[in-house]
């Protein structure tokens, strides 16, 4: 297991799988292989040789089929995988030589032992169709196996063609705020028009219950869930993600060959019931389906690039901008993106009308009496009717109301002339295009009238000034970053550490009920001095519901207000160190031209028990000559009831991203 970052909130990407066994320290289970003869026992002898020639063990390929990894503090080499019966030898999780001499002399034992009653060449079909192409066996003394479970299974999929799938990033749940990947495999229709829903999908994912609470985030940070592959139809998928997250789905199609998708499907086979041990940071969905395609091709050492974390959409840009493993990129947008077009197409007043259609609150017939012309009647019906089933997956109500509501909106729209089709504008940024994850930041200039310097790195992700190209629009995470300070001529310093901070900055409309709502973890030095003049280290989490509103057109200018709570452990404080209240908190989000972004906001805050009130306002400004680099300017000015010099910042710094 890697180093882990610790932390409350740590999920990248997670979903539901069966249970699976347990196994630590992999021992494979006793067994008596039959006699061989001495020409078999020849044969075998003199394959382990050739491999041990050759260096076969130490070969990309197969590394990739046994998943090792070099630990990158220990340098201890040895497999991610988990199950000890994944290995064929004693050591083999640590020893892929011992491995490579084990799975010979296995192909050598017809006893369906292994998982699914098969023999061990059927069981790791990867491993003997790769150890024979490179060793070349002697069909007469080790003959080939007859898979008709794997044979059987491998038909039903009908792959000729594999995609990386990325439902986007889906704030409201810990587990997918970051994204998640997995891989579809479709039939080759001879350029003829597909039907994906009906194809299969590669996932890896845990098992795990959200619900959990405290638990879950601590198991998936400590490696305590189980990690397993597995297939189901794409349609699963996509109603998951596609329709009851309502999360933007975007298709990369990869430019495998027939050899290297059938190199994948042996290794899908024979990672199905096998255990890894999951981490939410690093040995993720994300991590695991780049050692899945590595499986295609080895030499591609895709894996190499995530040490410490890995975040679904850099996994996916690992694989996007390696020449040579793209064929097509495809957008499939989420219902609530859907209607939101359609809420621009109809305008304030039409959409206001299809929301009283979903709401009952005026009959299906009020749109036909209606001033609004023929077509405009015909996407009000529409959109209502959509809008209906749309929140049918959020808010379950009787399938036979649901149903008589949807129908009553249709029989109205089948009076009216046919129309054109709705179509959903692909973005002009697709995810892989976007600002790399991590940043560092470096800043200088006063602090309450002193010089001052500051350093601050950021594993991931992205914040509310960064470029919003490829991310989702306002939305915010950022996650353990650390900021080290220097005031005067002061010794460099520890300043603030945000294990976790999330805004998700959603415009009402007329047509859905978006939210906006935001949280914070931080232990930091008070903004404010105490009677020694000092600003000691302390804690604080705030955070609460909001609401924001575009002004003009979308994407150009947000305001919005939150409710302010917040906790604090603060030592600056006068009477004692702890503090609760709320407040207010409003801003404006602007974006300046192509390359500035401007954030204002101000707040006030009350306290129970007497402690001191407070209020603030900040302004930053950030300049991207490209999606890599900013320039920031910031000011703030925070005043508290029993401090008399307030707390100043006035600073410009430069951002990198990478």
């Amino acid at each position: 297991m890697k180093t882990r970052i610790g932390g409350l909130l740590a999920a990248l990407c997670l979903s539901t799988l069966a249970p699976s066994t347990h196994a630590t320290s992999p021992e494979p289970a006793a067994h008596t292989a039959p006699a061989l003869s001495p020409a078999q026992t020849a044969h075998l002898a003199a394959l382990q040789a050739r491999a041990r020639a050759a260096s076969l063990a130490t070969q990309p390929m197969w590394r990739a089929l046994l998943h090792y990894q070099v630990h990158p503090l220990t340098r201890v080499d040895r497999s991610l995988a988990d199950d000890a019966d994944f290995f064929l030898a004693p050591q083999g999780h640590r020893n892929a030589q011992a491995e490579l001499d084990a799975t010979l002399a296995a192909f050598f034992d017809p006893t369906p032992r292994h998982a699914l009653s098969q023999p061990a060449a059927c069981r790791f079909i990867a491993r003997y169709r790769w150890l024979a192409q490179q060793l070349s066996f002697d069909p007469a003394l080790l003959p080939e196996p007859v898979c008709e479970r794997h044979d059987t299974w491998r038909a039903g999929l009908q792959a000729d063609k594999v995609s990386l799938i990325f439902p986007s990033a889906y704030l409201n749940s810990p587990a997918s705020m970051y994204g998640h990947t997995f891989l579809r495999l479709d039939p080759d229709t001879g350029g003829r028009p597909g039907a994906p829903m009906l194809s299969y999908a590669i996932n890896y994912a845990a098992n795990a219950d959200e619900s959990d609470g405290l638990a879950y985030a601590l198991k998936g940070l400590t490696g305590l869930y189980a990690g397993q592959f597995t297939n189901a139809p794409y349609y699963l998928r996509l109603r998951e993600y596609n329709d009851l997250e309502n999360r933007d789905i975007w298709e990369y199609e990869l430019a495998l060959s027939r050899e290297e998708i059938d190199r994948l499907l042996d290794h899908t086979w024979e990672l199905g019931p096998t255990r890894f041990d999951y981490f939410f940071f690093d040995e993720n969905c994300s991590y695991h389906l780049l050692a899945l395609l590595e499986a295609a091709r080895p030499d591609a050492r895709l894996t190499e690039r995530f040490t410490w974390w890995a975040i679904p959409v850099d996994t996916v840009r690992a694989v996007a901008q390696t020449p040579g493993w793209l064929r097509a990129v495809r957008y499939r947008p989420a219902n609530s993106t859907e209607l939101r077009h359609r809420a621009r197409l109809l305008g304030p007043e039409a959409a206001g009308m299809a929301r009283q259609l979903a709401d009952s609150s005026v009959p299906a017939t009020a749109v036909r009496e209606s001033a609004l012309p023929a077509p405009q009647q015909a996407l009000v019906l529409e959109t209502a009717e959509r809008l209906v089933a749309y929140e049918a997956t959020r808010h379950p109500r009787p399938d036979d109301v649901v149903q008589a509501q949807r129908m009553s909106l249709l029989m109205q729209r089948a009076q009216l002339p046919a129309g054109s089709p709705v179509n959903v504008p692909r973005p002009t940024d697709e995810p892989t295009t976007g600002h790399a994850t991590a940043r560092i930041d470096v800043m200088t200039g006063q602090r309450n009238g002193r010089g001052w310097l500051s350093f601050a790195v950021r594993p991931a992700y992205h914040d509310l000034l960064d470029p919003e190209a490829g991310y989702q629009s306002g939305s915010a995470i950022q996650f353990f970053q650390l900021e080290l300070s220097r005031e005067g001529s002061g010794p460099l310093r520890f300043e603030r550490l945000t294990p976790v901070e999330i805004t998700s900055l959603s415009a009402r409309e007329p047509l859905l009920k978006a939210h906006s709502w935001r949280v914070g973890m931080h232990i930091q030095r008070s903004r404010f001095a105490d009677a020694d003049a000092r600003r000691p280290v302390g804690g604080q989490v705030q955070g609460g519901p909001g609401a924001a509103w575009d002004l003009g057109e979308p994407g150009q200018a947000m305001a919005y207000v939150f409710l302010d709570n917040h906790l604090s452990w603060d030592r600056s404080l006068a009477r004692k160190p702890w503090a609760a209240g709320t407040g207010i908190a409003a801003g404006l989000l602007a974006q300046m031209g192509p390359q500035v972004r401007v954030q204002a906001e101000a707040y006030r805050r009350v306290y129970l028990a007497g402690q001191p009130g407070e209020h603030g306002a900040s302004l930053q400004a950030r300049w991207h000559p490209d999606r890599q680099w900013a320039l920031t300017v910031q000011a703030s000015h925070a005043w508290r009831e029993d401090a008399p010099t307030g707390a100043r910042v006035l600073a410009v710094g430069v951002q990198r991203h990478w």
